[in-house]
C-alpha cells in the first residue's frame, strides 16, 4: 500500500481538531446542505420541473463535501476541485461509504449545467433514488464532523 492509499483510509476517522473559525465555516456548509436538501423536499412536494430538484440535491451532496474539506483545512475553490480533492481524501477502505460516493457522482452528472445537447437528463426515478442518499450523507457528516468538535 503506497502513501497516498495510507492517507486514504484514514482521512474519516482522523478530521483534527477544529479552531472556532473553522467549526462557523463547517457548521455553514452543514446548514446550506441541510437547506438544498429541505429545498429539494419542497420542490418535489410541489411537483417542481425534476432539474429545479436534482440542483437542490447536488447543492445538498455538495455543501458537505465542502464541510469535510474545510475540517481538514483544505481550501477548494471550484466545485470540479472540491469533489476530486474529497474523493482523494475520503474514499476507500474506512473512509465515506461507496454509495454516497456514487450517489455524488450521480448527482454530478445530472445536474442541469446548461440547456446543452446531448446533457443527461435526470428523472423522477433519478430524483427519488438520490434524494434518500443525500439525506444519510448529510447525517453520516453531521455525526462524522460533530465528533470532532469538542
Amino acid at each position: 500500500m503506497d502513501e497516498i492509499d495510507e492517507v486514504n483510509t484514514s482521512r474519516a476517522g482522523n478530521i483534527p481538531f477544529m479552531d472556532e473559525r473553522q467549526k462557523i465555516l463547517v457548521s455553514d456548509k452543514l446548514k446550506q446542505a441541510r437547506e438544498s436538501l429541505e429545498d429539494a423536499k419542497a420542490l418535489l412536494a410541489l411537483d417542481a420541473e425534476v432539474n429545479f430538484v436534482m440542483n437542490s440535491l447536488y447543492y445538498a451532496f455538495l455543501y458537505p463535501v465542502l464541510g469535510l474539506l474545510q475540517a481538514l483545512g483544505i481550501a477548494a475553490p471550484i466545485h470540479g476541485t472540491a469533489i476530486s480533492l474529497f474523493e482523494r481524501e475520503f474514499s476507500g477502505e474506512g473512509g465515506i461509504d461507496a454509495r454516497f460516493m456514487e450517489a455524488l457522482r450521480k448527482a454530478i452528472e445530472l445536474r442541469p449545467a446548461c440547456a446543452c445537447e446531448g446533457q443527461k437528463k435526470a428523472t423522477p426515478e433519478d430524483v427519488e433514488q438520490l434524494l434518500p442518499l443525500a439525506e444519510d450523507f448529510l447525517m453520516r457528516v453531521e455525526r462524522l464532523i460533530s465528533s470532532k468538535k469538542d
